[in-house]
């Protein structure tokens, strides 16, 4: 869940200030968004994230407004299966019954410990047992390490199902027990490396981050790889293909785009991202195919990488490409692609 790293950041800058949290715990049926589905909201009225597609929005901010007022915890259901003006779904066609825990939440030690695991990209599984105008939180390591301030003894399938969650591409699960219990996955924002600072990847990493992508630029150009022309990415190395070859290397899961419209620089670059396919989730390299094909020289394209780079809808100029590349990003995140990092690990 990736509005999770938002949230924490967005109480981190008021942490006196209390929030209300809604999350969907479970749904019968269909509905516009899954299970773990998350808005936040302030007591000034701020929304961040979204929940439905917009039918839900405006009654939930009145029921944060009131669970901040009365500072009570509270369950709502909405049934979506109405198709006239007066039900919920307003014609939408949605066919399910959503269930929402609203929780008054507040900056404290736990949720900084998490933001850092969170930061250093580790994976953390929130556990919560919801009563009904309570909340009792714990935050585990996938190791098993509990991260929060008070201990919390887990039933046994409870525990079954946090151990569940770390391999599994779902990333939610709702038990109905003696208590009701919520247990997710929070994950840490995607790395994306870049190489290549050119105009054309401005749009790419201002909407990379947009989509919380952590964001590293390498170019050996100090002119262009910098804040000024650059200011969403995360981390800057102005440095040459042999450089970042020698003192780096690519996080777990990573995303590489090749993009340096320089023939040598990118044949160094595609053969260092050949040699580390088993670190990376994604990687893709600007430009037509046979170019690719130039740059490998007597090798053949791998499946798995990604030539040329983008969805195809035939894109024209910076903006649109930028689009093409993002889409194939989210694409590849969401496990809707065959490009998945097992896949890259088996060849």
């Amino acid at each position: 869940m990736k509005d999770d790293h938002k949230f924490l950041h967005i109480m981190k800058q008021t942490p006196r200030q209390p929030f209300v949290l809604a999350t969907i715990t479970h749904i019968e049926g269909s509905a516009y968004r899954h299970e773990g589905a998350k808005m936040l909201f302030s007591p000034n009225g701020e929304q961040y994230g979204l929940i439905s597609g917009g039918c839900l929005e405006d009654d939930l901010a009145y029921r944060a407004k009131e669970a901040l007022i009365s500072n009570q915890n509270q369950w709502i259901t909405y049934n979506l299966q109405s198709e006239d003006d007066a039900g919920w779904g307003q014609g939408a066609g949605c066919n399910g019954t959503v269930y929402i825990y609203l929780e008054i939440i507040q900056w404290n030690t736990s949720n900084a410990r998490v933001l850092q695991y969170l930061e250093e990209g580790r994976n953390v599984i929130s556990v919560k047992c919801l009563l009904d105008s309570r909340v009792k939180t714990s935050f585990f390591t996938e190791e098993g390490e509990q991260l929060s301030e008070r201990d919390m003894t887990l039933p046994k399938k409870v525990q079954l199902a946090c151990n569940d969650l770390i391999s599994s591409e779902k990333g939610t699960a709702f038990l109905p027990l003696d208590n009701d219990y919520l247990v997710e996955r929070f994950e840490p924002k995607d790395n994306l490396y870049i190489f290549g600072g050119g105009r054309d990847v401005e749009p790419v990493v201002k909407k990379a981050a947009e989509f919380h992508f952590n964001v590293t630029l390498i170019d050996p150009r100090e002119e262009r790889c910098n804040p000024v022309n650059f200011p969403q990415a995360s981390d800057y190395l102005c440095m040459h293909a042999e450089e970042f070859i020698a003192t780096h290397s690519f996080k777990k899961n990573s995303y590489v785009l090749i993009m340096t419209h320089r023939f040598e620089w990118d044949q160094i670059f595609l053969q260092h991202v050949l040699d580390c396919k088993k670190s990376l989730k994604y990687a893709g390299i600007l430009g037509p195919r046979r170019r690719t094909c130039r740059l490998l020289g007597s090798k053949e394209i791998p499946e798995w990488l990604h030539s040329p780079v983008g969805v195809d809808i035939h894109a024209e100029g910076a903006e649109e490409i930028s689009v093409s590349i993002i889409a194939e990003l989210i694409k590849v995140r969401n496990g809707t692609s065959k490009q998945s990092n097992a896949t890259l690990a088996a060849i």
